[in-house]
């Protein structure tokens, strides 16, 4: 039988999947290649993923230090940690990090394990039940644990790969895996 909990273990698989897929094969060159308009560069967009799922998962889920707070601090192959998006500014700030970010992708690639661990040490740490506490986001209201995983985690996750593979596309690479 199918829980709700087996499911969104699945689909984080699933979306982590469709996401390395998309940027398996991004190279130093496209990191930093601007856009147009307001998009953000492709390196900018990755670390965001990665820096967004150990803040979501470590800090509103667990109430602890996110891992580039603590054990991965100034290791996460990005040169500057990515603005807490509770700070009201966070939109303006995140702009002006993504514009001028460094990336050392093999770097970020190590911190991104350690964050997809943590991500599943967690999940997998749940019991069907839990998926129905309320996670309380401050200004943004509450949710259920559920809610917030599939949101903040699985679709930002899938959101982020089409973004990843419209940037690739628009320098010439394929995006999709398929």
């Amino acid at each position: 039988m199918l829980t709700a909990l087996q499911l969104i273990k699945d689909q984080i698989k699933s979306s982590r999947e469709g996401f390395e897929g998309t940027i398996g094969d991004i190279t130093k060159d496209q990191l930093y290649k601007t856009p147009g308009g307001v998009a953000l560069p492709l390196g900018a967009v990755y670390a965001h993923l990665i820096f967004s799922e150990d803040l979501a998962v470590q800090k509103f889920l667990q109430q602890k230090n996110a891992l580039s707070e603590s054990s991965w601090k100034e290791r996460t192959g990005v040169d500057k940690p990515m603005e807490s998006w509770t700070d009201p500014a966070w939109s303006a700030k995140n702009t002006e990090w993504a514009k001028t970010i460094t990336i050392d992708l093999a770097q970020l690639g190590e911190y991104k394990k350690a964050v997809y661990e943590a991500t599943d040490h967690y999940v997998n740490s749940l019991k069907d039940e839990d998926l129905e506490k309320e996670v309380d986001l401050g200004a943004w209201g509450k949710m259920s644990t559920a809610s917030f995983l599939t949101g903040f985690i699985i679709g930002h996750s899938y959101n982020i790969s089409g973004e990843a593979s419209v940037l690739k596309g628009l320098q010439g690479a394929k995006g999709y895996t398929f």
